[in-house]
């Protein structure tokens, strides 16, 4: 009579084992919503950026889109857009002083800071030629200035901007 009650213990484990393995790999409740990571990495490098490079990032951006469209006639409209956004992005940037200001001696960086302002002032000066011979309709024109614009900004690049740290 002793091996009755083992039996039924025998028997019972197969049956109730399942439930205490289910009840062992059960995950645990979620507590909060997951917020993927890659969303955050943009605004890292943006925080990094200073005021001025945010303004020079406009800048680029539209004129990587002015390269594009410059000679189409039908986008003059657009063009006048993209350069009004130029003009103000400089606007803006002539009042601050590049990174690389902090580079240059003491006693040669009134000088920097002047020559930056000059070179801001002077891209000013061919984003407004562009701009008139747009308006003008002188498309073929409106390249030729913007491939001065580019080239000016290589020069200008080399001398005011700190290079990059990899």
């Amino acid at each position: 009579m002793k091996l009755r009650p083992s039996l039924a213990l025998l028997l019972a484990l197969p049956i109730v084992s399942p439930s205490f393995l289910l009840a062992d790999d059960q995950p645990p409740p979620p507590s909060a919503p997951q917020v993927t990571a890659p969303q955050a990495a943009p605004a890292q490098k943006d925080e990094k950026k200073t005021d001025l490079e945010k303004r020079m990032d406009r800048v680029g951006r539209a004129v990587r889109k002015l390269k594009r469209q410059v000679a189409d006639p039908a986008k003059n409209a657009s063009s006048l857009e993209l350069i009004a956004t130029v003009q103000t992005a400089l606007g803006e940037a002539v009042d601050f002083t590049p990174a690389k200001a902090q580079d240059i001696p003491e006693d040669q960086r009134p000088k920097f800071i002047d020559d930056f302002k000059a070179g801001i002032k002077g891209m000013q000066d061919e984003f407004t030629k562009l701009s008139d011979a747009i308006t003008a309709g002188k498309n073929d024109d409106a390249s030729k200035i913007l491939a001065e614009i580019l080239n000016l900004e290589k020069k200008d690049h080399h001398e005011f901007k700190r290079p990059e740290k990899d």
